[in-house]
């Protein structure tokens, strides 16, 4: 099951990445693979519910110009005025501000595995990398055995869900990235809980 869950976290970092050319096909492509994973977890006890939302928004964002879906993506995430309505990244949600104490931790915890940003323009704590991340230690979980525990449970589970809720509630976040985030907080709703059973 690790291999599904591994896949899991890579299809949700997949889904909030800014489109670039191609997105669409690679998006399609993404689900694709990502549907038996998504199957044989919910048969293990994971109730992940929303890939037909996503499917549903992924046609809706493919019938506007190309450019449309990045000027969405751009207001929703990156840069909008009066007021950037969402925010990725963790220290936001801890430091009410972008980078800060809580990316550079994380950042040391990339490094103890032996990992680096190959992405300059962002900070450590980017959801993105956040969720690359989880997929990796479940890939190396021997390796980086001692900071498991720390990552998820004061690092990704201390934040996400405020991000997926406030995705979800945003009146304007178009069904697409709803959906995409419906389906992070039920996987990392399990994911939380079979932790913390392992942890007792």
């Amino acid at each position: 099951m690790e291999k599904d869950r591994a896949s899991l976290y890579r299809f949700l970092s997949i889904g909030f990445t800014y489109p670039e050319d191609n997105y669409s096909e690679i998006i399609e492509k993404a689900i694709e693979l990502v549907n038996p994973s998504y199957s044989n977890l919910n048969k293990n006890g994971y109730k992940i519910s929303g890939i037909r939302d996503l499917k549903k928004g992924l046609k809706e964002l493919k019938s506007l110009k190309f450019e449309e879906w990045q000027g969405i993506y751009t207001s929703l995430f990156i840069s909008n005025y009066p007021k950037t309505p969402l925010h990725p990244y963790e220290s936001f949600y801890k430091e009410g501000i972008i980078s800060g104490a809580t990316a550079d931790r994380v950042n040391e915890l990339y490094q103890s595995c032996g990992l680096e940003i190959f992405d300059e323009r962002e900070f450590p704590d980017y959801l993105i990398f956040e969720l690359e991340f989880a997929a990796f230690l479940i890939e190396n979980s021997e390796g980086c055995k001692p900071i498991i525990k720390e990552f998820f449970i004061d690092h990704l589970f201390s934040w996400i869900f405020n991000f997926f809720d406030d995705v979800i509630k945003y009146e304007q976040t178009p069904l697409f990235y709803r959906a995409l985030s419906k389906i992070g907080e039920t996987f990392l709703s399990k994911e939380k809980k079979n932790l913390e059973v392992l942890n007792e």
